[in-house]
């Protein structure tokens, strides 16, 4: 009898030391974005007099950047990424948000460079106020992982931070507030932000940016070229076949 006791005292012992292990086991992020890729955010939503509103008691340093109105569109490229010990220096090309997308077609207005942490520690870090939130539109991968480590270890005075499903979601928790909003970023499954909202306190969007999937990189337009040709080889050869057979 004792000796099955120790046994399944022993065997306990090692299942509990495994999902300890298990479990500890640090997630290994990645950045799963490529170098000369574009990409393209469009004004689905700006209510002008709701921003006004809402941003009338904040400095013009704590309003967020909305140099824009319904329907434009801002352009993104990156030029290069630098991977280092602690974070991705991404090099990128932006043109600003207009209502001409033929602007696209001729030079950046800036050429801009964003960091992004490997450890979601240091990345909380990072953020001094709300609208850092705002400027978190490229996360590692698997970025679930990575925007609930950042919240769990996010720890600022004023600001709340939560995830729901694939949002990032973060607000003012200070009273009294000139104006309560929260901003939310809804992600992509390689860390691109998807849609970015900001909303009052009636759960109303005043703002919301949203990206074109249909946006197509170099990189597809390159195999969407390649398997053109294919088929068109494959076309040509299956005609000869033909041709020869009869």
């Amino acid at each position: 009898m004792k000796k099955k006791t120790y046994f399944q005292l022993a065997l306990l012992f090692i299942l509990f030391n495994y999902f300890v292990v298990i479990n500890a086991v640090a997630v290994e992020y990645s950045l799963d974005i490529d170098e000369n890729t574009n990409w393209i955010w469009r004004v689905d939503e700006f209510d002008e007099d709701k921003y006004d509103e809402i941003f009338e008691g904040y400095s013009i340093e704590a309003r967020p950047d909305a140099d824009f109105k319904k329907d434009d569109q801002q352009q993104i490229k990156v030029t290069d990424i630098d991977t280092r010990e602690k974070k991705w220096v991404i090099s990128y090309d932006r043109w600003d948000y207009t209502d001409n997308t033929d602007d696209f077609s001729g030079p950046p207005d800036d050429e801009k460079i964003k960091t992004v942490y490997k450890d979601p520690k240091d990345q909380a870090d990072d953020i001094i106020e709300l609208e850092d939130i705002a400027n978190m539109w490229i996360v590692p991968t698997p970025y679930v992982n990575y925007i609930e480590e950042f919240r769990d270890e996010f720890d600022i005075s004023g600001i709340d931070v939560s995830v729901e499903d694939d949002k990032l979601i973060a607000k003012n928790s200070i009273e009294p507030l000139p104006a309560a909003y929260e901003i939310e970023l809804s992600y992509g499954d390689d860390g691109l932000a998807e849609k970015i909202e900001y909303i009052d306190e009636n759960g109303d969007t005043f703002i919301k940016i949203v990206l074109l999937r249909e946006e197509i990189p170099g990189y597809n337009l390159f195999l969407i070229i390649l398997l053109f040709c294919g088929v068109i080889s494959l076309i040509i050869w299956r005609k000869r076949s033909y041709f020869q057979n009869n």
